[in-house]
């Protein structure tokens, strides 16, 4: 992994957490988070059943860090605790991807708040002409506030083809105005 190497270190303080740049170091801790159950009630079939599927996702965050400048985070307590993944993630859309995924024990302290208006800060500095959006279900209304409180707003809600839970709907947020295509994109992959 040279790439990571030619990519400057982007540590992100707050007054609460550390967000550093994901890498294979963090896999371990990513795949209890990613496998643990508790962190799909709103998803179940998208839970990591085997750690290659971890191993993929770190790569893939890695390599769309040293493509586009910003990525997600692994994301800590000040006292070093590891807490979870979030941040913003570049899309085949052209759109920010503003995402987290905590351990249930961190749950209720506004941590996913704390890491997304940090990333929508960073998104604006590394691509300020770059939307930052995000995808939610409509069974999970605590991540929808999330976006709200990063100011985002809701500009589509609706089905798509992948199956979800009877009577839940994909919900896609942005912080701005999209094109047709990248509208249409996210509409896509909702």
């Amino acid at each position: 992994m040279a790439h990571q190497l030619l990519t400057p270190a982007q540590e992100i303080r707050t007054d609460r957490l550390v967000l550093t740049p994901l890498t294979p170091a963090d896999i371990d801790d990513v795949h209890a988070l990613f496998s643990d159950a508790r962190t799909w009630t709103h998803l179940p079939t998208a839970r990591h059943t085997t750690r290659s599927s971890t191993i993929d996702m770190v790569q893939r965050k890695i390599g769309g860090r040293a493509r586009h400048g910003l990525g997600s985070w692994a994301v800590r307590t000040t006292d070093g605790t590891f807490v979870g993944v979030g941040g913003v993630d570049m899309t085949a859309g052209h759109v920010w991807n503003l995402g987290y995924r905590l351990a249930p024990e961190s749950w209720g302290h506004g941590y996913a708040k704390e890491i997304a208006r940090t990333a929508v800060d960073a998104a604006a500095r590394v691509d300020a002409h770059v939307p930052v959006t995000g995808r939610v279900l409509t069974n999970n209304p605590a991540s929808a506030a999330v976006l709200r409180a990063a100011g985002l707003a809701m500009v589509w809600q609706g089905s798509s083809a992948a199956p979800l839970p009877d009577g839940v709907e994909r919900q896609v947020w942005a912080d701005r105005a999209l094109t047709d295509d990248q509208f249409a994109w996210l509409v896509r992959n909702a």
